[in-house]
C-alpha cells in the first residue's frame, strides 16, 4: 500500500518533499505533476526508495543530522559549511519567536526579510548582524528568541535559504494590530500583508 500524504495549508510541494525525505522530481512523477503547483486537501502519494510491496519504514536515522540545530531538525542532503548551519538555526529561532501560528508563506517572508537585509548595505552583512541589530526585533529584546524552533520554522528558513521570497524584495515587517500608527515603521511603502504582518 502506498503512503499517502493530504497537503495542509501552507504546505508547498517542496516542503512535503523534505517531511518524507523525497527528491522533489520523484514527488512530482509519482503524482503527475507538471508543476510544483498543490492545494490544501489534496492526496499526493509519497514514492519510496525501494518499491518492494513491502511498506518502507520512514526513515529514522538522518542523511544530515546537525547537532547544532535544536529539536532534532534534519537538513535535507546537501553541503552546509559550519555559518550556515549557524545562520540556519538563528534564522529558525527568530522565525519562530516572530511568526510562530502564521501561515507558512508569513513564516517564509519573515525568513526572506532577514536575508534581504544580510544582501542590502544599510544593514549588516552577516545573519547574526542583521538578527542582533540593537532594536530591530522584539524575540531579541524580550528572549524569546531563545525558543527552540519547531520543524515548520525550519522548513520556511530552508525555503527562504533556497531563494523563495514571497516579500518582493522587502527589508521590514511589523504586525499593524502591534505597532502604534505614530511609529516610523509606518513610512515605508506596505507591500504586501500575509497573515497578521505586513511586509515593507
Amino acid at each position: 500500500m502506498a503512503l499517502m500524504h493530504t497537503v495542509q495549508a501552507g504546505e508547498t510541494l517542496w516542503s512535503i518533499s523534505l517531511l518524507y525525505g523525497v527528491a522533489l522530481e520523484e514527488l512530482r512523477a509519482a503524482n503527475g505533476l507538471a508543476g510544483d503547483v498543490i492545494y490544501p486537501g489534496q492526496e499526493l502519494i509519497i514514492p519510496r526508495a525501494e518499491e518492494s510491496g513491502e511498506e518502507e519504514p520512514l526513515p529514522t536515522v538522518p542523511t544530515a543530522t546537525l547537532p547544532s540545530l535544536e529539536g532534532g531538525f534534519v537538513l535535507p542532503e546537501g553541503s552546509y559549511t559550519q555559518q550556515d548551519l549557524a545562520d540556519i538555526a538563528l534564522l529558525a529561532r527568530l522565525v519562530y519567536a516572530e511568526a510562530r501560528g502564521e501561515p507558512f508563506e508569513g513564516q517564509v517572508a519573515v525568513a526572506a526579510v532577514l536575508l534581504n537585509r544580510v544582501r542590502n548595505p544599510q544593514f549588516p552583512d552577516t545573519v547574526a548582524g542583521a538578527v542582533y541589530q540593537p532594536g530591530q526585533f522584539e524575540p531579541v529584546a524580550n528572549g524569546s528568541i531563545n525558543q527552540t524552533p519547531n520543524n515548520l520554522a525550519y522548513l520556511a528558513v530552508l525555503e527562504a535559504w533556497q531563494g523563495s521570497d514571497p516579500t518582493q524584495g522587502s527589508l521590514f515587517f511589523w504586525n499593524p494590530r502591534k505597532v502604534p500608527a505614530s511609529s516610523w515603521v509606518w513610512t515605508r511603502p506596505v507591500k504586501l500583508q500575509i497573515g497578521n504582518h505586513v511586509f515593507a
